[in-house]
């Protein structure tokens, strides 16, 4: 699972020379010859390579089942993928069926280029969307309609390095670490003489400073998304204790992030903890001469993670809309769920398949990441989200690095925050 959310540009904006990208060309128009018994091949796009093998694997099972359908997996870069899929949506290119983000929903489901799969979690439909977390559910909704089947989540825990801790004499963290034990463990772990740093503390909201924010018992609009509430005192704490890791020197400066990234500090044992997913098992734990473990983010107010979660989308003129349905329908069922937890790529979201995607890591904690759906949150996602979420993470950029107080400027972003969302009602 890639990490993070991005803004996209709007529809009309993307050239159409971009149209023939490969995976996401070649639906056209709905035929109206379309026949559930016909042999076709369904295009099936998504963003992660590390996915591509449980993917297809999910897929095989399927086409086992309904031998006249075939689906093709082809991958498109995150970094690539979701302006590629709004130019093929521009030219009613879409692939039949590609994975979709709760950040993205409103673009796509907006611009009625997705299928309204409302009657297959109702009345027989065979999807029970009880059988989710509620988070991922309401993610994938688009005023009351359902465009998206859950495929999995993703949620963050706090990662740690064991031999570091055993170095400095530090008890591994656990469910009972609140901020105060937080700071005072990365007091001890931090050994500027070694160049080691005791927690990372980059710039970053869904890695970092969200999860402060929501655990320190606020948020970043009100539930509707309507009311920008940047700026009140929750946030503002919540900000200050974050940025306080590298005032006191226990985290790198903004400054050495842009040299040296997270992971990097983190893999190469110069620093003892860190926020991150739970897309990061198999590159975490693939590292040579490190022993890392996990545990839940240290409670504030509240115990609070990110939660993220992705969907199968159909393509709203698909030249097979039964075949599609079919295909989805299985993916987002128990069997293709347990399939895709063995392959420990992602946490699958159908409820009790979790376990078989713990297995796959025995040297951590990967419970910590399945409860960390009990108490996720995530932005609001609305139309005004996408415009107002990059420069506020510019300016939450100034006050990491020094250049803005935080009271002051939390104040200033809610006021410019709040300018877009009325622009947008």
């Amino acid at each position: 699972m890639k990490k993070g959310f991005k803004g996209l540009k709007a529809f009309l904006a993307i050239a159409l020379s971009a149209l023939a990208v490969i995976g996401l060309a070649g639906c056209g128009q709905k035929s109206s010859s379309d026949d559930a018994n016909k042999k076709v091949t369904l295009n099936f796009t998504i963003w992660d390579t590390n996915q591509k093998k449980g993917m297809q694997q999910m897929a095989a099972a399927f086409t086992k089942k309904n031998p006249n359908i075939k689906v093709r997996v082809t991958v498109t870069p995150w970094d690539q993928y979701w302006t590629k899929l709004q130019a093929a949506a521009s030219g009613d290119n879409l692939a039949d069926v590609f994975w979709m983000h709760p950040s993205e929903v409103y673009t796509f489901a907006a611009g009625d280029k997705l299928m309204d799969l409302t009657d297959m979690t109702k009345n027989g439909g065979g999807i029970n969307l009880k059988n989710y977390p509620s988070t991922v559910v309401s993610g994938l909704e688009y005023q009351n309609k359902v465009y998206a089947l859950p495929k999995d989540y993703s949620t963050l825990a706090l990662w740690y390095n064991k031999t570091l801790f055993d170095k400095a004499g530090v008890k591994y963290p656990d469910k009972t670490w609140t901020w105060d034990t937080w700071q005072e463990a990365a007091a001890k772990l931090t050994d500027k003489s070694k160049g080691v740093y005791g927690m990372l503390a980059p710039n970053d909201g869904q890695n970092f400073y969200w999860n402060l924010i929501w655990a320190n018992g606020t948020d970043l609009t009100n539930k509707s998304g309507t009311k920008s509430i940047i700026g009140n005192k929750g946030n503002i704490d919540a900000l200050n204790y974050g940025i306080s890791f590298i005032k006191k020197g226990y985290s790198p400066s903004t400054q050495d992030f842009a040299n040296t990234k997270p992971d990097q500090y983190f893999e190469s044992g110069k620093a003892a903890m860190t926020i991150a997913g739970s897309w990061m098992p198999a590159e975490y734990l693939a590292v040579k001469n490190q022993k890392f473990g996990v545990a839940p983010i240290p409670k504030g107010k509240r115990r609070a993670s990110d939660i993220a979660g992705m969907g199968y989308a159909i393509a709203k003129n698909t030249k097979h809309p039964a075949q599609a349905k079919k295909f989805v329908k299985f993916m987002a069922g128990k069997e293709a769920n347990i399939i895709q937890a063995k392959s420990g790529a992602a946490i699958p979201a159908y409820k009790d398949t979790q376990s078989a995607w713990v297995k796959q890591f025995p040297s951590i904690d990967g419970q910590a990441f399945v409860d960390a759906a009990d108490y996720g949150y995530s932005p609001v996602f609305t139309k005004a989200f996408q415009q107002w979420n990059t420069p506020y993470s510019t300016g939450i950029g100034d006050m990491f690095a020094g250049k803005t107080p935080v009271a002051s400027g939390s104040k200033a972003l809610q006021k410019q925050v709040q300018a877009k969302i009325d622009a947008n009602k």
